[in-house]
């Protein structure tokens, strides 16, 4: 049986956020962004208070694609990824990839694993 995608629907997902503090004229506060949706943000003395509002910034902003009719940006599910990507790279890529793998005594795989959790760290350390 086909889900209604209605503002209830959206608002049963499991969202990702990414929350900041920010400090301004000695006041702390914090910005709680919606990963999957553009835009939609908020900002609250304490992230309890931020994360009960961004919920009321989730709904209207639900409601918004709805009356536009466009699609609307749904959270990816964990159990969708097997772990299994099919990579293909340049010869001199490989090359140095398994050098370094030699290097560090670990398996090709487990190496690009490694650098690949280093970009998204770097990635996650970047303003949004």
């Amino acid at each position: 049986m086909a889900t209604k995608k209605d503002v209830k629907y959206y608002m049963s997902l499991n969202w990702s956020y990414t929350i900041e503090q920010e400090t301004h004229k000695g006041t702390h506060y914090y910005i709680i962004r919606v990963n999957e949706l553009p835009g939609v943000c908020t900002d609250a003395e304490t992230v309890e208070e931020g994360m009960r509002e961004i919920r009321d910034a989730i709904a209207g902003a639900v409601r918004l694609y709805l009356k536009n009719k466009e699609p609307i940006p749904e959270p990816i599910k964990k159990e969708q990824f097997k772990g299994q990507i099919a990579y293909r790279t340049t010869s001199q890529r490989h090359y140095h990839v398994a050098k370094a793998a030699k290097v560090l005594h670990k398996s090709i795989s487990k190496t690009i694993d490694d650098l690949i959790d280093a970009g998204l760290d770097r990635l996650s350390a970047l303003p949004h």
